[in-house]
């Protein structure tokens, strides 16, 4: 599906939503005050449950790149030498280096 056509959706299905709960809105049989204080509360619960689901989706976020992090760092240790140990036994006095 192409950005176009997936923005056309979407923009259809936020207008749709909006426009049933409108039109439910409108068309209970509660007073305005009554239908105030539910959609009041229903906003609360929803925003109530995002927060929720926010910081759930966001500690997993973390906890998934501090694995990936791991893995690249081993990764790396793994195939990558460590130059002090790879250069430690090799002589650099100056008779090491002159050959004499």
């Amino acid at each position: 599906m192409t950005k176009r056509s997936s923005l056309r959706s979407l923009l259809l299905a936020t207008g749709s939503f909006i426009g049933g709960v409108t039109l439910g809105v409108l068309l209970t049989p509660r007073n305005g005050r009554e239908t105030r204080h539910w959609v009041s509360s229903q906003a609360s619960e929803l925003s109530d449950w995002m927060s929720k689901h926010h910081r759930t989706a966001r500690q997993k976020g973390e906890t998934e790149l501090h694995n990936i992090r791991q893995n690249v760092h081993k990764g790396l240790r793994r195939n990558i030498p460590d130059l002090y140990e790879a250069t430690e036994n090799i002589d650099l006095s100056d008779d090491g280096l002159t050959g004499a």
